[in-house]
């Protein structure tokens, strides 16, 4: 199964996990706070399927929920929108309130958590595992991260030339123009920090949506109200992207990251 960072979703989060209102949310520097993430990819093993899979993350919430573990939010993303290079079943996505909570917590899941990691892995084979940084530019509405049930992403480089502070100064303006025309997405960055080798491209861009419905009305909006021409004014001397995947993604735990 050939799995690539680009294929997956390296460079960072949902911590799509915005909360509040876009502005309240996003620091002075454009980058709102910066969580950790972790992905996984995986397929599932031979005679395996989602249910099974159900099975082991239900005993995982008991072993979350017994040790009132709250800084910590899970999603399940299956690819809807991909291409040949996505050989891979599912991605298994974490988040969590801040580098202090990821480090307790992996030293914890590391020391108790062995009989769950041997169930897991009787149902799916994750042959990589990335950890990531989430900047947010626009928060979802009304503080719900679970709501984001629809995820885009694109792979991004810097034109020659340009620093992050460009890409920032591009991004802000493109976060103000989704909210004025009334997008309810949330809008992030991904950064590549562990585990990736030498990605092949500086950060994503991660768009969040809570169904189909907002994702549809975000393409009108760029396609037919005027969005592309926007987009390519803002963008075409910063940086140059590929084509977004899309994953619709599955809560399996809530936590407040923002």
């Amino acid at each position: 199964m050939k799995k690539t960072l680009k294929a997956a979703i390296p460079a960072a989060v949902l911590a799509m996990l915005g909360v509040g209102t876009a502005v309240a949310q996003v620091s002075e520097d454009g980058m709102g706070k910066v969580l950790p993430v972790h992905l996984y990819v995986c397929s599932y093993v031979d005679g395996q399927d989602a249910g099974d899979l159900d099975n082991v993350i239900n005993r995982w919430t008991r072993y979350m929920d017994e040790r009132n573990i709250d800084n910590y939010a899970a999603w399940t993303l299956t690819p809807y929108h991909y291409g040949t290079e996505q050989d891979f079943d599912l991605l298994w996505m974490g988040a969590y309130t801040d580098g202090n909570a990821m480090g307790a917590g992996v030293a914890q899941w590391l020391a108790e958590g062995g009989d769950l990691r041997d169930d897991f892995a009787e149902v799916v084979d994750c042959n990589a595992h990335v950890g990531l940084s989430s900047a947010m530019y626009k928060a979802i509405p009304d503080n719900d991260a679970s709501a984001a049930g629809i995820i885009t992403m694109m792979d991004c480089e810097m034109n020659e030339g340009k620093r992050y502070t460009d890409v920032r100064s591009a991004e802000l303006k493109w976060a103000a123009h989704l909210t004025s025309s009334g997008s309810a997405a949330g809008l992030f960055h991904w950064f590549p920090v562990f585990g990736g080798g030498d990605a092949d491209f500086d950060y994503k861009v991660v768009h969040a949506y809570a169904n189909f419905t907002e994702l549809g009305a975000d393409w009108e909006r760029v396609a037919n109200g005027g969005g592309r021409a926007v987009s390519r004014d803002i963008f075409r001397d910063v940086d140059d992207c590929d084509d977004a995947r899309v994953y619709v993604a599955e809560s399996r735990r809530s936590a407040q990251l923002r």
